[in-house]
């Protein structure tokens, strides 16, 4: 009868061995967006910045007419208020792009360090796997660039958003092919 630890690895052995080409195809796809995001630090944040400006400005739109479609039920004005608030912040986004940058930069800061976290968690569970390593290392770096962002976040909000989404998209796929490199060869 196998432990826990043992059907652990084996179940992941057998996800790796069966995925390994999308894992690698996915972590190449990682690598060349965060070297585009660590050329272009600035563009990459604004891209994100009003690309989510312009996603919850649609979902906004969306929500209004779905609520002027029950007009005249109980629920016309709580719907009518939800999309309406979706456009405002979608407003405040597009019109003010480099407070929005430094909203999202907080929000990407909890993301690493959540992110860096559950990685870690991760790793240590599967430490009986050969690659358990870099995926504790990917974990930590993840946490550090968080870190790192909290320090002084209003004044590094214009350019840092764009280099650690590219830092980090980096380090993902690196750890995802060196993983996938190493179950292809079993």
């Amino acid at each position: 009868m196998n432990s826990q630890k043992e059907q652990i690895e084996i179940n992941f052995t057998e996800f790796m061995q069966t995925h390994v080409k999308g894992i690698r195809n996915t972590g190449i796809v990682l690598i060349v967006l965060g070297v585009l995001a660590l050329i272009l630090p600035m563009a990459a944040a604004l891209a994100i910045e009003l690309t989510l400006g312009w996603l919850i400005l649609l979902a906004g739109i969306t929500q209004v007419i779905h609520a002027l479609r029950s007009k005249g039920s109980s629920r016309f004005w709580w719907e009518a208020g939800i999309g309406i608030l979706y456009c405002l912040v979608a407003f405040s986004l597009l019109l003010n792009p480099m407070q929005g940058l430094i909203t999202l930069t907080l929000l990407l800061t909890i993301l690493f360090i959540v992110e860096g976290s559950f990685k870690i968690i991760l790793a240590l569970q599967l430490r009986p796997a050969s690659t358990w390593p870099w995926l504790l290392i990917s974990g930590v770096l993840s946490c550090a660039l968080g870190l790192i962002i909290l320090s002084n976040i209003s004044a590094n909000a214009p350019w840092v958003l764009g280099m650690m989404l590219g830092i980090n998209f980096v380090f993902a796929g690196w750890a995802l092919i060196k993983q996938a490199n190493h179950f292809n060869k079993q």
